[in-house]
């Protein structure tokens, strides 16, 4: 069976977010969850907007939405959720290393595109390190369909 370019990039995903948890790294799939990140900045705001003399900071580090967004201060906030909005769909993975926060492209070739090589410029004025993961998956895939007869 030929595996369509959907299928890679699943089983390209697959593969660097094992090998991120088996190195005890936080992170994040953006494909999968870059929305929960913007509604968790705009959920931030609105509690700002009531309780306003309560801190942005004090929200960013203390809401349940810190493992998402990895962010320790109102401004990084503000500005990784400008830029997701820009750039986002550039990358697949925001990852915390625990000494530096990254964010990763999957892919089976070190080509980059035109727009990934603009975000990955645009993301490190920011102070985030970049990488590409590279897997390599064969164009087709074996397979066996097995019949099991039951018994009478």
């Amino acid at each position: 069976m030929k595996l369509e370019n959907e299928d890679k990039q699943s089983i390209f995903e697959i593969v660097a977010g094992r090998y991120f948890t088996t190195q005890n790294w936080k992170w994040v799939n953006l494909k999968k969850d870059i929305n929960k990140i913007i509604r968790a900045f705009d959920e931030l705001n609105e509690q700002y907007a009531s309780y306003s003399y309560v801190s942005r900071d004090w929200y960013v580090e203390n809401m349940g939405s810190k493992n998402l967004h990895m962010c320790n201060s109102w401004d990084e906030l503000k500005n990784l959720v400008a830029f997701l909005n820009t750039y986002g769909t550039a990358f697949n993975f925001l990852v915390n290393t625990g000494n530096r926060k990254s964010f990763c492209i999957v892919s089976n070739s070190r080509d980059l595109d035109e727009n990934q090589a603009n975000a990955i410029k645009e993301v490190q004025k920011l102070g985030y390190n970049t990488f590409v993961f590279l897997a390599t998956i064969p164009d087709e895939i074996e397979f066996q369909l097995l019949q099991v007869r039951g018994v009478n």
